[in-house]
């Protein structure tokens, strides 16, 4: 067994590097579904997590105000929104300690912080409720407050529900789900595709010796094996390169959303190990595909 494996091996390989130009095309196709794959999982994770967060919170609003609130305008505000029962603290955050504290969530991003001018953020109140059940009716009476800015698209109050951003982040996560399960299914199949013509060109380019072989007395599997293994070494190496590519996206990609989750940990390594065995399990899967539609016919000389 141990001399049929080593048989084997030897062939495979000895095939990839004769139609190496094809053979890396294969690899490469692979890569790129699976890295789609891997991205969408990462993203689509991330996003999940940032939506998990937001609803602990669905008993607090957000209130913008108007830049030219006047301290005792801000005071007038601060005393209304606490003598309401259904509150249960209010919070006034300043201009200065917004954009503080934007400046301390993208401190890794110093092109983008250089490039803001002035401080663009307004003045807040977090407002946190008793029950979230109030949210609407506390929300729907400081819309008569004047303190409150407008917003210049809707022309309404900046008040902001935790379950906007929610259906937002949910909304954008269904959109790059189809998008990438489109994208990795066109990918994978165009893989599959490219391993089938490489597992043909090496059948082709070997099959004086495999009608020798089956004249000899060779089973079918005997001579199918060397292809087999080499599609399932193409699709190996194609995922090999999908996990080297999720593990540098992770280190990129997810510290950001990670910051815009204040701080939330949203990928963790459990997470990667898991995503690193199925891309394995997919790219071999389509090697395996791969070999199997060459084999089908093109072995029967």
């Amino acid at each position: 067994m141990a001399v049929n494996f080593n048989y084997f091996l030897k062939e495979s390989t000895s095939s990839m590097r004769r139609n190496l130009a094809l053979t890396v095309a294969a690899i490469m196709v692979t890569s790129i579904s699976l890295i789609l794959l891997a991205t969408v999982g990462i993203t689509v994770h991330g996003l999940n997590g940032i939506a998990g967060t937001i609803k602990q919170r669905v008993d607090e609003i957000r209130v913008f105000l108007k830049d030219d609130i006047t301290v005792e305008e801000q005071r007038s505000l601060d005393a209304y929104i606490r003598k309401m029962p259904e509150v249960r603290s209010a919070t006034y955050i300043s201009k200065e300690q917004a954009l503080k504290d934007f400046q301390e969530m993208y401190e890794d991003q110093q092109v983008m912080l250089e490039e803001i001018e002035g401080n663009p953020l307004p003045a807040e109140f977090k407002v946190r409720m008793k029950d979230p059940k109030y949210n609407k009716a506390v929300a729907e009476r400081l819309e008569s407050r004047p303190e409150i800015s407008v917003d210049p698209d809707t022309k309404e109050k900046e008040i902001k529900f935790p379950e906007d951003v929610v259906n937002k982040v949910l909304r954008w996560t269904g959109i790059v789900q189809r998008f990438g399960i489109i994208a990795v299914l066109m990918f994978g199949i165009v893989s599959i595709a490219l391993v089938s013509i490489t597992i043909r060109m090496a059948i082709y380019s070997r099959r004086k010796e495999i009608g020798i072989m089956k004249l000899v007395g060779a089973t079918n599997w005997f001579i199918r094996w060397p292809f087999m293994m080499e599609g399932v070494f193409e699709g190996f190496l194609g995922a090999v390169c999908g996990i080297i590519a999720a593990v540098i996206l992770n280190a990129w990609l997810i510290p950001k959303i990670e910051a815009a989750a204040n701080g939330t940990d949203l990928v963790g390594g459990g997470y990667m190990a898991l995503l690193s065995i199925l891309l394995i399990i997919i790219g071999i899967f389509i090697g395996a595909v791969g070999s199997a539609f060459a084999l089908r016919r093109y072995t029967e000389v």
